[in-house]
């Protein structure tokens, strides 16, 4: 039983699992700028309008009113990250693009994607599109349960501005400079530095005889992002373009952690964590248009250095340390065209990835020295949109990779969508998806308190999903509805076990499945031209099949209600008033149940804005999750 406690303990704490265990264990028209060809799985596109009458201030805030996407703090760890689950999936089992490419990231089960995020400046973005369900036949691996496809702007709009935002969580201040379009060449820069304010959240819990005892301070700290974006526009008569961006992300954040107790005895006391990230993110994309075929291609790089260390008195009150030092590379290119043949819309294309990974915990000897490995693929993929008639649309989708890690794929889909009237639209969809192995998962080699360890496993296979939706939309006048029903099974996915009895030595092994079923609810209706009122609705039924039991992290019912008001520009008000319902939320065998008010309010004079505002109006706060209290903001804008 100590063993496990102290299991416990590494996968709670350390950045191996720095986010939350999810499994136990673990007719749509697009342009050829980076993003993937429809597979009629449900999207929905957060605008910059949408982002600034919700008075975000980071990505994670702007995506507060996503339907199927919960970004709750993530689980059990402190280290201040978010999970990223879209419709109950696990949040490595979500793909987050920027402009259509990769980003490298941190690659365990449970920190993947937690932190990713963060690395991005809000005043840069144009647009998030949210897809859910697998869109693996056109995105490849990660792509189970969604994508997160993020858009920045391109320069040459003639947007300068600076702006600063302040509240109980963080203080922002950041700025665009974006000259007006003159000439081929334009080039914009983009800027944000973001001071996180300690929160401190009691845990007072017990779990198989482990308890929990004291103040958690999650990340707080610096981050500071910089980036230059620039386009040259060859001024032709098939509009091809050269964009060339390189952004800079870094951050250093201080974690604290409450106190672990095993029996009565101390085990883990005063720990403390100071971690630092730097980013450096590069490609070069090539477009154009004929007028029958867009085609485009790009190429990308990515690099992501993590320094970690931490500090504590162990169950003898001696002070002992862990440190990790690591390296994540991306490399890809990818290459697409569109054609436009009569009733189909075709796309064809080829994509070429390769991740590695340099640091100490892929060394087998402990002694700080660095390892590396890497992994690679390459596939080809295609779809079709095909309106048959003036009713039936057929949109099918296929891809065929092959990785030196994973062996040969293929990953189907395929939807229909029937207008039965002018009003109404019946849609059904069949889809694969699959993740391949993550390096950490083969091939780690850990160490912790020299008590336990965790080894990599280079034979496991692949995880792989089978999504099944059908849906109903209505749309008359001002008001329009939705209703979808999705059925989800996983198989071979990744956990860890211990090899022999009471050995403190674990391996990575494929074991469990699990299955997600739900039923999805949107409706909206434009009150005047002003004001708009939304709700969407999700239930959620998450198994793991495996060990018979509910999946947990997750809401079974959430309910997002919203109302929104676009004043007369440019000197009017605007703002959203929005409440957010989470029901039956499994969290360490317990089910949580709350309610989130939150108003955000923008008030324009021509050029400047005033965004004032509060999340968690009723201050609902619960310390088990990580959930803070009433929380107000400040913010203003100018624009030249």
């Amino acid at each position: 039983m100590m063993k496990k406690i102290w299991l416990t303990a590494l996968v709670s704490f350390l950045p191996l699992t720095a986010g939350a265990e999810v499994y136990t264990l673990p007719g749509v028209v697009v342009t050829a700028e980076g993003q993937k060809e429809s597979t009629l799985s449900p999207r929905e596109t957060i605008t910059e309008k949408d982002m600034k009458r919700m008075g975000a201030s980071n990505v994670v805030e702007a995506l507060a009113m996503a339907e199927g996407l919960s970004l709750a703090p993530a689980g059990q760890s402190a280290m201040g990250g978010r999970q990223l689950m879209i419709r109950g999936m696990n949040s490595s089992q979500t793909l987050v693009l920027v402009d259509g490419h990769r980003l490298a990231d941190e690659d365990t089960s449970s920190s993947r994607n937690m932190m990713i995020l963060n690395r991005m400046s809000l005043s840069d973005i144009q647009e998030i599109q949210v897809t859910r369900g697998p869109e693996g036949a056109l995105c490849g691996s990660s792509a189970m349960g969604g994508v997160i496809d993020i858009r920045t702007k391109k320069p040459g709009s003639g947007e300068n501005l600076a702006g600063f935002m302040t509240g109980k969580r963080e203080n922002t201040a950041y700025f665009r400079l974006d000259p007006m379009k003159e000439g081929r060449l334009h080039v914009a820069v983009d800027g944000r530095i973001i001071k996180n304010r300690p929160l401190a959240f009691y845990r007072d819990s017990s779990l198989s005889g482990r308890a929990d005892r004291g103040w958690d301070v999650p990340s707080y700290g610096i981050r500071r992002y910089i980036g230059l974006d620039s386009l040259y526009d060859f001024e032709n008569e098939n509009d091809n373009t050269l964009r060339f961006q390189l952004h800079y992300f870094d951050e250093d954040q201080d974690t604290r952690f409450a106190d672990t107790f095993y029996g009565g005895m101390a085990l883990l006391q005063n720990q403390k964590s100071t971690i630092s990230r730097s980013l450096w993110d590069t490609s070069l994309a090539y477009e154009g248009n004929t007028g029958k075929n867009e085609y485009s291609g790009q190429v990308y790089y990515s690099r992501l250095r993590k320094n970690y260390e931490e500090t504590r008195l162990d169950m003898m009150k001696r002070p002992a340390s862990e440190w990790d030092r690591a390296l994540y590379e991306t490399w890809g290119m990818e290459a697409k065209d569109r054609l436009h043949l009569g009733n189909h819309d075709i796309t064809v294309g080829g994509e070429w990835t390769k991740d590695t990974y340099t640091g100490t915990r892929l060394s087998d000897i402990h002694d700080g020295r660095e390892e590396g490995r890497e992994q690679h693929s390459g596939a080809i993929y295609g779809s079709d949109l095909w309106q048959i008639n003036s009713r039936l649309t057929f949109a099918p989708a296929i891809r065929f990779e092959k990785g030196n890690r994973c062996g040969f794929v293929g990953i189907p889909s395929a939807g229909f969508a029937y207008k039965v009237n002018d009003h109404m639209k019946v849609t059904a969809s069949y889809g694969k998806g699959f993740r391949t192995p993550t390096i950490s998962e083969m091939y780690i080699h850990m160490k912790y308190s020299g008590r336990l360890q965790i080894d990599g496993n280079p034979d496991l296979n692949p995880e792989t999903s089978r999504n099944m939706e059908t849906g109903l939309e209505w749309q008359a006048g001002k008001t329009g509805w939705k209703i979808s029903w999705f059925d989800q099974k996983v198989k071979n996915l990744i956990d860890y076990e211990e090899i022999g009895k009471n050995s403190g030595k674990y391996l990575y092994v494929n074991r469990n499945r699990a299955q997600l079923q739900g039923l999805e609810g949107e409706i909206t209706h434009k009150i005047s031209s002003r004001w708009t009122i939304r709700g969407t609705y999700t239930y959620l039924d998450g198994r793991d099949k495996s060990a018979g039991t509910r999946l947990p992290n997750r809401s079974r019912h959430t309910l997002i209600a919203a109302l929104s008001y676009e004043g007369e520009n440019p000197y009017g008000i605007s703002g959203t008033l929005w409440s957010t319902l989470q029901k039956d939320y499994l969290s360490d065998e317990k089910n949580y149940t709350w309610n989130e008010l939150n108003l955000s309010l923008q008030k324009h004079w021509g050029k400047y804005t005033l965004t004032l505002g509060m999340y968690n109006i009723l201050n609902r706060k619960i310390d088990a999750l990580y959930q803070d209290g009433r929380a107000w903001f400040a913010g203003m804008e100018m624009k030249w």
